[in-house]
């Protein structure tokens, strides 16, 4: 085992630890009374365990056919009754796509697409579905459900891949009915779209090594999701920090042919991501929707409200009327620049503030009802949801700091370390730019990817010790420990 494996599996130990620690406190605050967490718990794992027996008597095909379908009609379910209206951003967006379907592109000189050009990517898009199906809200709804869908088959492809075939069964089987994934498809959100891109173009990237066209489309959908949502610079990373020593291992080896023939796939990703947003932005800008490349915009305003040690990182009032005092471009840059050093000279300060907003973004509440349920004055269901959801959240980081442990020890896996960097990597980024706990969503289904070995592991161990008869390692039910 290196020491890098190591190092990621500590790394990914401590933050799985953290996660855990502070969502307990969380959740026990909210149900009020110890005894209630543990009851939620212990039920769900309970539940969990029960359901997971259950579906390792299956056989592939019949295990995705039944689970998909319900996947697929909760999904229905949820947002043929929740008649959610856009708000916020989403309704910016919205209002954008449906003036763009008209032919009238003045919402591009507006504050909102000045400042922030990247999510033109997304309201294009909007604007795609609504010209095809009709103004109707039910249509791009529709889509979030079918590419949520989408998600929950990528990560039982990725998790088989990574670890194993039962692996793959729980991360799916999570995925489909972890609350937030199901009521977010009533949310006109970027997320949705955008997290099945990225995840389709890392499966394509572990899945098609000695493909050049997998790589090729790994770019393309990298490059797609980077469009719908301006994260893509953190799978970017992600996949040098992953390749890089693999092409180095080759070199050293006197594998040069091998080396520079992986170097040039990597190389192509690159070259096919930037292409695409050079493509885009210049297609926009020509087309009279913007004078600003999507790349552009108020670069640093997340950085500023990021590092705002009074609002842990969120944002706020008060750094929004300081930026609005200055024009956009060089002057509002300049602003911004001279609060974000001010914010970074106090050093103990700011190591003070990454640890609220570690403790915050991800252990914190999860916000997904209150945005499915704006405007519906149902706000008795938010609690009801939470009670469901946090204890598997809980549960969820308990696994996933089980699977850091037990993977630190076997040295096994390693495709499950292009996750885990990416996970650690956008963790990483919010330490410094603004934080809200609907942003963990984007990478929601990496920890149930990752924790999904934990789970299996700790099953596993519990039918030992229950002296059930062991599953067989092959054939159709495929259980590969």
């Amino acid at each position: 085992m290196t020491f890098s494996t190591r190092a990621l599996s500590v790394a990914g130990g401590i933050f799985f630890l953290i996660v855990l620690i502070s969502s307990l406190a969380n959740y026990l605050n909210h149900f009020g009374a110890a005894w209630k967490m543990i009851a939620a718990l212990a039920a769900s794992f309970i539940l969990a365990l029960l359901v997971f027996h259950w579906v390792l008597r299956m056989n592939r095909k019949m295990f995705l056919a039944i689970f998909l379908s319900l996947g697929f009609a909760v999904r229905m379910a949820w947002i043929l009754w929740n008649p959610a209206l856009p708000e916020s951003d989403f309704l910016f967006m919205h209002n954008a796509a449906l003036q763009a379907v008209s032919g009238d592109f003045s919402f591009g000189d507006s504050a909102y697409f000045t400042s922030f050009p990247y999510q033109l990517g997304f309201t294009m898009y909007e604007a795609a579905i609504i010209g095809l199906f009709g103004n109707h809200l039910f249509y791009l709804k529709l889509m979030n459900v079918v590419f949520s869908i989408g998600t929950a088959v990528i990560i039982y492809y990725s998790a088989s891949k990574a670890f194993n075939e039962n692996c793959g069964r729980i991360a799916a089987l999570l995925y489909l009915f972890y609350i937030p994934n199901i009521i977010m498809c009533s949310v006109l959100t970027n997320q949705t779209l955008s997290t099945f891109l990225f995840l389709l173009g890392c499966l394509l990237l572990l899945r098609g090594t000695d493909s050049k066209i997998n790589w090729l489309l790994a770019g393309l959908s990298l490059g797609i999701g980077h469009l719908i949502r301006p994260i893509g610079v953190v799978y970017l990373a992600g996949v040098f920090l992953f390749f890089a020593p693999k092409l180095w291992g080759l070199w050293l080896k006197d594998s040069k042919r091998r080396a520079v023939s992986a170097a040039a796939k990597v190389a192509g990703v690159f070259a096919v991501f930037y292409l695409l947003q050079f493509l885009a932005s210049a297609s926009l800008i020509s087309a009279g929707v913007t004078h600003n490349a999507l790349s552009g915009g108020d670069r640093y305003w997340k950085f500023m409200v990021g590092l705002n040690a009074e609002t842990n990182g969120s944002w706020n009032v008060d750094d929004a009327r300081y930026a609005n005092q200055y024009a956009y471009g060089e002057e509002r840059d300049r602003a911004e620049l001279l609060r974000i050093r001010e914010r970074l000279e106090n050093k103990s300060q700011l190591a003070e503030l990454m640890g609220r907003k570690l403790v915050s973004m991800w252990g914190s509440k999860d916000s997904s009802p209150y945005w499915s349920l704006q405007g519906l004055n149902r706000w008795d269901w938010e609690r009801s949801l939470s009670n469901w959801e946090g204890p598997l959240y809980v549960l969820m980081c308990a696994f996933g700091f089980v699977s850091m442990l037990l993977l630190w020890k076997s040295g096994k896996h390693r495709d499950h370390h292009l996750y885990l960097i990416l996970l650690l990597l956008y963790v990483a980024a919010h330490l410094l730019i603004e934080i809200q706990s609907r942003y963990r969503l984007d990478f929601i289904p990496v920890v149930i990817l990752l924790q999904s070995y934990g789970f299996y592991q700790v099953y596993a161990w519990i039918r030992r010790r229950s002296h059930s008869p062991a599953y067989s390692s092959s054939g159709a039910n495929g259980i590969d420990a």
